[in-house]
């Protein structure tokens, strides 16, 4: 009986170590989303259609003639690795495939961005922040009036 019983319960740990394996390595796997880089959130400001435009003028500021509003655009790159200049390219292509002639980028935001220590329970020691964070870009897509 003994015997039965120990080959049972041994059997069940095998079984839970297996369980605690494939738990730790499945947290190791990453799954795309929809905020990352390259994925723009797009919020359209009118119900108005536009052929697609050849090019698309990257402005600092709503120009001073006339124009129709197309749609907020915003993107994040919540790794840091892409640059602002990249997002706005990305922003740019989503703007010129719904007709827009410009894109005024209103912010560039680095704010994840972490200087302050923290403690790293693998080595047991502080270290300094990676000083890398989400940059996001927002921006608006517009249409020149003719």
């Amino acid at each position: 009986m003994h015997t039965v019983f120990r080959h049972s319960c041994s059997r069940r740990v095998a079984m839970l170590a297996a369980l605690a394996l494939f738990a730790a390595l499945s947290g190791c796997a990453s799954t795309p989303s929809s905020s990352q880089a390259g994925t723009p959130q797009v919020t359209r400001l009118t119900q108005q259609q536009f052929p697609a435009t050849q090019t698309v003028d990257v402005l600092r500021e709503a120009p001073s003639r006339a124009y129709t509003r197309l749609a907020q655009l915003t993107i994040t790159d919540p790794t840091g690795s892409a640059s602002s200049a990249q997002l706005i390219a990305q922003l740019s292509a989503s703007a010129q495939a719904m007709g827009a002639n410009a894109l005024v980028v209103e912010s560039v935001d680095n704010s994840g961005s972490d200087s302050s220590p923290s403690f790293n329970p693998s080595g047991g020691q502080m270290q300094s922040g990676s000083g890398v964070g989400a940059l996001t870009v927002k921006a608006l897509a517009i249409r020149y009036s003719q």
